[in-house]
């Protein structure tokens, strides 16, 4: 967690000094702006942007004594090729704690804003994202909405995972094999812009996993503050999310065998 809170620190001065050295006009804040760390916008950057993304979580409280914290390092070429359209690519890391860090999985992502932005209310977007391990894929889908009032900007995020294995070693808590899993989710915020370098917000994620597509599942809500810093060609999104409930119980009210206590994420994005 302190390796986390230095790396997080050192982002945040780095941006600082360049809001400093490059004037952010207040007209000019980004398309794309990243108001949070867990739900997206459906508010796309213009067709020809091109942006690198380093994303770094950290995930602790797992009731397990031996499990401190684990991270997940993700890095992310986006291409607007489109006014409406979207493509990434994503090299997926992690590293779990007392061991190395290690390659995940390579993966592609392309968002479609169904109609022209204004137009439709909500702006609803289409996301897919794909990713392989080796071991197994995932198929993300969302439904993005969002609605901007003056300077606060609401979002709401429909979710669907679903991940198929290649193989038949893991096995469940009750003994059947670990074939699939289908994870839905419910990812919403607010957030208001102080200033046009910064804003400051409220977000919430449930979640629900079925290994094997079973109707008993567990799940979990965590809620959280994020901030946005933005300079220029840069921005900087940083949230932490905790626990509040979760099902099975095995702490109070929380999950903590399936679920951390406590995710930490910054994302910083720059423009090429």
């Amino acid at each position: 967690m302190k390796r986390f809170l230095l790396h997080v620190t050192r982002l945040t001065a780095a941006l600082l000094l360049l809001n400093g050295l490059v004037a952010l006009r207040p007209g000019d804040a980004r398309a794309d702006r990243r108001y949070f760390v867990q739900s997206y916008t459906p508010f796309l950057a213009p067709a020809g942007t091109v942006e690198f993304e380093t994303w770094l979580t950290a995930k602790t409280g797992k009731s397990d004594p031996t499990v401190h914290t684990g991270w997940v390092p993700r890095f992310e070429w986006e291409y607007g090729i489109t006014d409406r359209l979207t493509g990434a690519a994503y090299l997926n890391f992690s590293q779990d704690p007392g061991s190395a860090l290690t390659f995940e999985s390579p993966a592609l992502e392309l968002i479609y804003a169904l109609a022209e932005r204004g137009s439709v209310f909500g702006d609803p977007a289409l996301y897919l994202e794909v990713s392989e391990t080796g071991e197994e894929m995932e198929i993300e889908n969302k439904l993005l909405l969002a609605h901007r009032h003056n300077r606060l900007v609401s979002v709401v995020n429909l979710v669907s995972e679903i991940e198929v294995r290649h193989n038949d070693e893991e096995k469940l808590p009750d003994g059947k094999t670990f074939h699939n899993q289908f994870t839905g989710k419910l990812t919403a915020g607010s957030s208001y812009e102080v200033t046009s370098a910064f804003a400051l917000g409220l977000e919430a994620v449930y979640r629900t996993e079925h290994p094997n597509f079973d109707a008993r599942s567990a799940a979990m809500l965590s809620l959280g503050p994020t901030l946005n810093l933005q300079s220029g060609r840069m921005q900087l999104a940083l949230g932490v999310h905790a626990q509040l409930w979760g099902t099975p119980k095995t702490n109070g009210s929380r999950n903590l065998a399936d679920f951390e206590k406590t995710q930490i994420r910054a994302i910083l994005g720059v423009d090429l």
